[in-house]
């Protein structure tokens, strides 16, 4: 094959300028900033979404309907094109059951470019009557045809190797992160007074339905059986959930909480360094991206050790992780670093320096042109 210079890069879940903030948008977002970096030409090359919430047998007819349009759309516009303008080869982000990829399994071999997927993932919608399982199918013809899968957490091989046979083509990638995009601002711009001068704890996650409002209420459990300690909580974000989650929190002492309500992904920094501890349970967290951020401030980390959390938060060194749905073992750890101010700053010192060590973009960068000069 022909050294690969420019990218067509796609992500059925929603396309990393999306309005709406989520950890996948974050992902995908750091994967065209890597590939960039790596000195490769990148080429959003679809903005369709293939994803949906329900799993309706019409909404799947016109989603993939949909996707067939946006092939032939983009099939007919590189044809326009020079050869020495046309793609060398396209990447997917993040193809599942939820978000098949109808179009880059098309175009690419259309094209007759290498197709690789990234993150091709096995969620956990299905149940004893699997309705997401005709979605999944779908996926899983375009995730057959990718000449390489990029991994970035164990269950994805198992799944991929479960799919494609254990030669299939999987290479690791570790999750990683921008850490330009989390520059300090001003501190004052949001300046927290607490009554007290106890550690500050601080969460953040998206107040929506589902396992985000779980972990919320997990903290809640947690913390209102300590309200004998010395602390302050934190609580950073917003959603259609809110007064629901607040309602969570309603027995423990209201001036020992701040809420910031809905904030831009670009003042959280700003926030997290006003705080001693980073707590979010990470129940049901395929990755977690919000840990490597709070670690890279330097905050140590409270969570279970849930799927994809012991891949960022290293037990008993950057943090203390207690067995899924443990709440007397969240107590317990946080517990102690609330009351040991030098464990909070060797593990807050040691978050930070794994984080600069095995998960910044230029590492990234490396490994992804290691991975694509394979092909």
């Amino acid at each position: 094959m022909q050294s690969v210079k420019k990218i067509a890069f796609y992500a059925p879940i929603k396309p990393p300028d999306h309005p709406i903030p989520s950890g996948d948008r974050v992902i995908a977002g750091n994967l065209l900033k890597a590939f960039r970096l790596g000195g490769y030409k990148v080429l959003l090359a679809s903005r369709y979404i293939a994803y949906s919430k329900r799993h309706a047998e019409d909404i799947l007819s016109e989603k993939k309907q949909g996707a067939l349009q946006e092939t032939d759309a983009l099939l007919d516009a590189f044809k326009q094109l020079p050869e020495s303008e046309k793609p060398d080869l396209w990447v997917t982000y993040h193809p599942y059951c939820k978000a098949p990829d109808w179009i880059g399994s098309t175009v690419s071999q259309k094209l007759g470019i290498p197709y690789v997927n990234v993150e091709a993932a096995k969620t956990g919608q299905g149940g004893p009557d699997d309705f997401w399982r005709p979605w999944r199918l779908e996926a899983q013809k375009g995730i057959k045809q990718a000449d390489l899968h990029i991994v970035l957490k164990p269950t994805d091989i198992v799944y991929l190797e479960d799919l494609l046979g254990h030669n299939a083509p999987l290479q690791a990638l570790s999750p990683f992160l921008d850490l330009s995009s989390l520059q300090l601002p001003a501190r004052d711009r949001h300046s927290i007074t607490w009554q007290n001068h106890s550690p500050v704890i601080a969460t953040t996650g998206m107040m929506r339905p589902g396992k985000k409002e779980r972990n919320f209420l997990f903290i809640a459990e947690t913390l209102e059986k300590m309200i004998d300690q010395d602390w302050n909580l934190l609580i950073i974000g917003g959603g259609p959930q809110e007064a629901e989650i607040r309602n969570a929190f309603s027995e423990i002492p209201q001036e020992r909480i701040h809420w910031t309500g809905q904030v831009e992904h670009a003042e959280m920094a700003g926030l997290l360094q006003q705080a001693d501890i980073f707590f979010w349970p990470g129940w049901n967290e395929p990755i977690g991206m919000v840990f490597l951020e709070a670690q890279s401030l330097g905050l140590p980390v409270i969570a279970f050790e849930s799927m994809g959390v012991p891949l960022v938060v290293k037990d008993n060194e950057t943090g203390l992780l207690a067995p899924e749905g443990d709440v007397s073992g969240l107590r317990e750890n946080l517990s102690q670093l609330l009351g040991d101010r030098d464990k909070r700053k060797l593990m807050g010192a040691q978050a930070r320096e794994r984080v600069l060590k095995k998960h910044t973009l230029q590492a990234a960068a490396a490994r992804l042109q290691e991975l694509i000069e394979m092909l």
